[in-house]
């Protein structure tokens, strides 16, 4: 191995490949490095990094959802393999220019699509919950613009400069 090599190691919590000098896992949020305070609470330990803005947070105010710690404001957000739903809706053109307007900004959208499926004897819902588990009320058959979790703030901040965010 060369010495310009970074060392790369498997974060304990979710097996991704971390860098030796990380000091929490950009993929679930778990925290290594010690004695790392709450940005809200200063005299509180944090319990992890929110995967959404890459802040520590207590356990009063972040969380592990399904394997991922989010502070409290992000922890309703869609995700979905290690993305965020930024947007969505019906119309494929919209997505498309969307999705066209966060790739020149040098963002990695993902267009994520899942239609319901009906089964011959009952049915099946393929509808997608939140990051706590709740359905979220968005339309099972609605096309959804995923983003990388730690390009989800700056794809809103595009997105609603080009006014494609709905109030």
């Amino acid at each position: 191995m060369e010495n310009n090599e970074e060392k790369k190691l498997v974060c304990s919590h979710c097996g991704s490949t971390i860098k030796g000098d990380d000091d929490f896992c950009p993929d679930c949020g778990t925290l290594f490095a010690e004695f790392v305070k709450c940005i809200e609470h200063k005299d509180k330990e944090a319990e992890g990094v929110c995967v959404i803005c890459c802040n520590p947070f207590c356990s009063w105010c972040g969380i592990y959802v399904n394997e991922i710690f989010l502070c409290n404001e992000h922890s309703e957000y869609e995700i979905y393999e290690g993305m965020a739903r930024v947007y969505g809706s019906s119309d494929p053109t919209q997505i498309e220019y969307a999705k066209s307007c966060l790739e020149q900004n040098e963002l990695h959208p993902f267009i994520y699509s899942r239609k319901r499926t009906t089964l011959h004897m009952g049915g099946t819902d393929y509808s997608m919950f939140n990051a706590s588990g709740e359905f979220d009320g968005h339309l099972v058959n609605e096309i959804k613009l995923m983003i990388p979790f730690q390009e989800l703030i700056r794809a809103e901040e595009i997105l609603d400069e080009l006014n494609i965010l709905e109030e």
